[in-house]
């Protein structure tokens, strides 16, 4: 696992990682806020590296899913919005939805 703050340091080592995780919240307890100045790092990562596999973890819901997935995260983990839900597979449907429809094809 590599943690950075900057984009850059992760991108030099994109070639030999499976998966990019940028967090969008500070790492510890579930429910806050999603971190939006997070969006151009994700967006940096897609254009340097199309390929790859971008995961934002935390405060990912329907209000949030679409800056994310538009910014070029294809992997997502949603907790709070997924678990308190009355319909947590709808929610996981849509949110599987949002991602693919920015997807670019292979």
């Amino acid at each position: 696992a590599v943690v950075s703050t900057q984009s850059t340091g992760l991108s030099d080592l994109a070639t030999l990682l499976d998966v990019l995780l940028i967090m969008t919240v500070e790492p510890g307890f579930g429910g806050q806020s999603f971190m939006t100045d997070m969006m151009p790092k994700v967006r940096y990562l897609r254009e340097h590296h199309p390929d790859a596999f971008i995961e934002v973890d935390g405060g990912l819901s329907l209000k949030t899913i679409e800056s994310a997935a538009e910014a070029g995260a294809n992997l997502i983990v949603s907790g709070s919005a997924v678990v308190k839900s009355d319909d947590p597979k709808g929610v996981m449907d849509q949110l599987r939805k949002t991602v693919e429809k920015y997807r670019k094809p292979e």
